[in-house]
């Protein structure tokens, strides 16, 4: 099947990235995202991240100091909003993964946020060795 009957329609199913046409994807993947319900906050979770969630807030004792990050604030206690966040964040990260070719995916799929996996790929795209596991 040719790519050209793939592009048709973008803004109907999510088209697959081949190696050389990373720009020209990232295009219609856009165009994609903004017919779709909820389409501004997934772009804005591709492209800022999905607004860190809660932390729990840990007092320390004087005196002692910790480099952990304290823990994420239970899913039962999350807001509305911070459930939507996060629904969005899954979808619009499902989303992209549909439009990667296994090959690819392979690559970058150790990346949990999807601006995490989006910056992956373009790294990936734009001169990482694409080989190389990131």
């Amino acid at each position: 099947m040719s790519r050209d009957v793939l592009t048709v329609g973008s803004t109907m199913r999510i088209s697959l990235l081949y190696q050389g046409e990373y720009s020209q994807w990232v295009e219609r993947f856009m165009n994609y995202l903004e017919e779709q319900t909820d389409g501004e906050a997934m772009i804005n979770s591709i492209k800022n991240g999905d607004q860190s969630l809660t932390r729990v807030t840990q007092v320390s004792i004087a005196g002692t100091t910790s480099t952990e990050q304290p823990p994420l604030k239970d899913k039962s206690m999350w807001s509305d909003q911070e459930k939507r966040v996060q629904k969005i964040d899954r979808l619009a990260r499902s989303l992209l993964i549909q439009g990667l070719l296994n090959d690819i995916y392979s690559l970058i799929d150790n990346n949990k946020t999807t601006k995490d996996l989006w910056d992956a790929l373009s790294r990936h795209m734009f001169g990482s060795k694409y080989g190389e596991q990131d």
